[in-house]
């Protein structure tokens, strides 16, 4: 799980988003550990260890059912690229990448000259994009 879930987390994260998406996954990582931590001193302290363990196989089969719930995510590489100056001043620069076979998402980025862009690698690749956007 520790592998799966960053990148679970990576690769749903909207373009552009990648490092607040992270860094919230952190968060919420460590204050688990801490409130579990807690809580599960407070069952010890209150009953015995093995209502600890029971307490723990309980919450790890109700994560078990929420997990199957879910349907895997598609496989996308997040790339940025740098625009220049021109291709930024394109009408419908976001419009025509989201035209692209392969392209998922797309954030532009005006104040960084650069756009997010999540991609099928397997239907499109940065060079394709890269091209498009020379041709401006």
């Amino acid at each position: 799980m520790e592998a799966i879930l960053p990148s679970l987390v990576s690769k749903e994260s909207p373009a552009g988003y990648k490092g607040t998406a992270m860094g919230l996954y952190s968060t919420s990582q460590f204050l688990g550990v801490a409130i579990g931590g807690s809580m599960g001193g407070w069952v010890f302290g209150n009953f015995d260890a093995q209502t600890v363990f029971l307490v723990g196989a309980l919450v790890a089969a109700v994560w078990l059912f929420v997990s199957m719930t879910m349907q895997e995510p598609p496989y996308v590489s997040s790339l940025r690229i740098v625009l220049s100056d021109a291709v930024l001043a394109a009408p419908n620069l976001e419009n025509r990448l989201k035209a692209q076979p392969g392209v998922s998402a797309v954030f532009i980025v005006p104040e960084e000259k650069s756009a997010y862009i999540k991609i099928d690698s397997k239907v499109t690749s940065r060079l394709e994009l890269e091209a498009l956007l020379a041709t401006n």
